[in-house]
């Protein structure tokens, strides 16, 4: 089985508060029912770029990729709170190949998730399936993924665009990446979870 562990400290979190992430002009793209940017920080530098998709259920699958050559990947569920720090052992797996185990971490109420050393390998795991599973944070699922790969080429793209190197690793090791903003609720969302589910039906935008 192979074993990572978190790549960055996210024990600093309170202090990058979503509000300080602001959305670059011109950097949005989507992909399928998937939707992306990228952000700057608090100083207006370049912080990261997401993609993110969310389904009927309420739930929100968002993923970061950031300069230091990390990439998170956070899960909300309407009905599951979690305290801001608290850790867990998790797995994260595809319907295919073997699990990935390390440790994650609750970046806010909303959002937990897992942090990898190594974009591209994390990449490649992601694609390698239609179906992703992350046990251990109190939301087990299976998501349907379709389109994943389209989505995290071109989130790859705004790294490299954004960052001032193609590599992207211009950021200082250790640097606590921000939350992610709460996700905008007037984008299309898939149409389940689980394994079987049918993907691609926008659901109903929610009433003003």
């Amino acid at each position: 089985m192979r074993h990572f562990v978190l790549a960055a400290c996210l024990a600093a979190t309170t202090a990058l508060t979503p509000a300080f992430a602001e959305e670059i002009p011109g950097s949005q793209f989507e992909a399928g029912n998937w939707t992306g940017a990228a952000y700057t920080d608090d100083r207006g530098a370049f912080s990261y770029c997401s993609v993110s998709v969310g389904y009927t259920n309420d739930e929100t699958l968002w993923i970061g990729f950031y300069p230091n050559d990390t990439l998170s990947i956070l899960l909300s569920h309407p009905d599951v709170r979690f305290q801001t720090g608290e850790q867990f052992d998790m797995q994260m797996m595809m319907e295919t190949g073997l699990p990935w185990t390390g440790v994650g971490e609750a970046w806010d109420e909303y959002f937990a998730g897992i942090t990898w050393e190594g974009i591209q390998p994390t990449v490649d795991f992601l694609v390698s399936g239609q179906y992703l599973r992350m046990l251990g944070i109190g939301i087990d699922g299976g998501y349907d993924v379709q389109g994943i790969p389209d989505a995290l080429a071109l989130a790859q793209t705004c790294l490299a665009q954004n960052s001032g190197g193609g590599s992207g690793k211009v950021l200082t090791p250790g640097k606590t990446p921000p939350p992610p903003k709460v996700p905008d609720l007037s984008k299309p969302r898939t149409s389940g979870t689980g394994v079987g589910s049918v993907l691609g039906t926008p659901a109903p935008k929610p009433a003003p």
